[in-house]
C-alpha cells in the first residue's frame, strides 16, 4: 500500500489527524487493536473544560469548542464545580486567577451554593467553590466515529489488528512500515501511539522524548436520587472527581501512577483511596462499587502535548504526549497535525487562540 501520511495509532489523536488529513491525502490509519480506541480513548472521564492542564492546553481546547459542539449528538451541557475545603479557602481565589483570563464566565460559589448544587456536601465541610458553567460531557465513541466516518469517506483505510514491527527510511524517503500482514510506503509517519509513542520511535531509530505513562482508576457507585442532575464535582486540589454517569456516578481519586505501556488494570488500592477519598470530602459513604477500571494518561515531561516533526528524521512527525487531555483537545490537534504537514503552519483558528508551533514542536525536549 502507497500512502502520503500513515498515521500509527488508532485512538482519539490518529483518528482525529486522519479526519483532517484525508479530504487532502491518502491516509492509512493503523491500530494494534482489534478496536479502535481501546486503551485511553476508551477509558476518558470525557469532559469538555476550558479550565483544566497548562494554558496552552486550554487554548487547545477553546479552539475546538466550535467542532465539538457543531457534531450531532457528541455533547451535552455539564457544569463543572472545583470544590474546596474548608481549611483551604484560598485556594478558591488561586483558581480564579489562573482560569479568569480564559473563561471569563466562572462564577465563585459560597458553601450554600455548592451543597445546592451537589447534595453531597454539608456547609461545614466546604469553603464555597468555582463553577464552570459551560462545561460539556463528551460522548467519546460519537467522536471517534465521526472521525472514522470522514476518513472512510475520503477512500482513506483504517486497519486494526496491525501492530507496527519494522519501520525504517529507504531510499527515496519514503518510509517502509509493515503493520500486521501490511505492507506500507509513505512520504510521511505520524506518531499517534499513546503510551506506545517512544517504543514506536525507536523502532524507527529514532531517539525518544522520554514520554511517561501514569496509570489512573475510575469506579462507578450508585448515590442515590438526585446524583443525576449534580454537575462534574472536582476537589479543587485534584485529589479526587465525581461525575454523574446516567443512574450512577463515576469516582476517581485522581491517581498518577507510574506505568508501562500495558492495558491497564485498576489496582484494589487505588479504587479503596479513591472511595476514601471521596467518603472524607463527602457525605456519600461509599461501601461498594459496581464497575472499574483503569486508563494511562501519556505526558511528556513538561506535560505538554508533542506535535510536530522530528527535526533529526524527515518525515516522521509526533502527536503524543496529550495526557488527560486528548478527547477534549482533538480537534485542534488534528487540525493542527494536519496543517503542519500539508501547508508547514499552525492553521487560523488556532493562531487566533494563541496556540504555535513552537510551544508544542518536538525540539523543544531536546535541547
Amino acid at each position: 500500500m502507497n500512502v502520503d501520511v500513515a498515521i500509527v495509532g488508532g485512538g482519539i489523536a490518529g483518528l482525529s489527524a486522519g479526519a483532517f488529513l484525508a479530504p487532502r491525502c491518502d491516509v492509512v490509519v493503523v491500530e494494534a487493536e482489534r478496536t479502535l480506541g481501546y486503551h485511553a480513548t476508551g477509558r476518558s472521564a470525557a469532559l469538555y473544560t476550558e479550565c483544566y492542564g497548562a494554558d496552552v492546553i486550554r487554548r487547545l481546547a477553546k479552539s475546538s469548542h466550535d467542532y465539538l459542539v457543531s457534531g450531532e449528538n457528541i455533547t451535552s451541557p455539564l457544569p463543572v464545580m472545583f470544590v474546596a475545603g474548608r481549611d483551604v479557602p484560598q485556594q478558591i481565589q488561586s483558581l480564579l486567577d489562573t482560569f479568569l483570563p480564559l473563561v471569563p464566565s466562572l462564577e465563585r460559589l459560597s458553601p450554600q451554593q455548592v451543597a445546592e448544587r451537589c447534595s453531597a456536601f454539608e456547609l461545614s465541610a466546604v469553603a464555597g467553590g468555582v463553577l464552570e458553567p459551560h462545561a460539556l460531557s463528551i460522548d467519546v465513541h460519537g467522536l471517534q466515529t465521526s472521525y472514522e466516518r470522514t476518513i472512510r469517506a475520503n477512500d482513506s483505510h483504517i486497519l486494526t489488528t496491525a501492530a507496527v514491527t519494522t519501520l525504517a527510511k529507504r531510499r527515496g524517503g519514503r518510509w517502509q512500515l509493515h503493520a500486521g500482514d501490511h505492507h506500507i510506503e509513505a512520504k510521511v509517519v505520524v506518531n499517534a501511539a499513546g503510551a506506545w509513542a517512544d517504543e514506536i520511535a525507536t523502532l524507527g531509530g529514532i531517539d525518544p522524548l522520554g514520554l511517561s505513562p501514569y496509570l489512573r482508576s475510575v469506579f462507578t457507585f450508585d448515590a442515590g436520587p438526585g446524583a443525576a442532575t449534580w454537575p462534574f464535582v472536582v476537589d479543587a486540589a485534584e485529589q479526587w472527581y465525581l461525575k454523574p454517569e446516567g443512574p450512577h456516578v463515576l469516582g476517581s481519586a485522581a491517581s498518577e501512577l507510574p506505568s508501562a505501556p500495558v492495558d491497564a488494570r485498576p489496582p484494589e488500592i487505588d479504587i479503596a483511596l479513591g472511595i476514601e477519598k471521596i467518603n472524607t470530602a463527602t457525605t456519600l459513604e461509599i461501601r461498594s462499587v459496581r464497575n472499574t477500571w483503569a486508563g494511562l494518561r501519556t505526558f511528556a515531561p513538561d506535560r505538554i502535548p508533542v506535535v510536530g516533526f522530528d527535526e533529526r528524521s524527515p518525515g516522521f512527525f509526533w502527536l503524543a504526549g496529550q495526557g488527560g487531555y486528548g478527547i477534549k483537545t482533538s480537534p485542534a490537534l488534528g487540525s493542527l497535525t494536519a496543517s503542519l504537514i500539508l501547508d508547514g503552519a499552525v492553521p487560523e483558528h488556532l493562531s487566533a487562540c494563541g496556540v504555535t508551533a513552537e510551544a508544542l514542536a518536538p525540539r523543544r525536549l531536546r535541547r
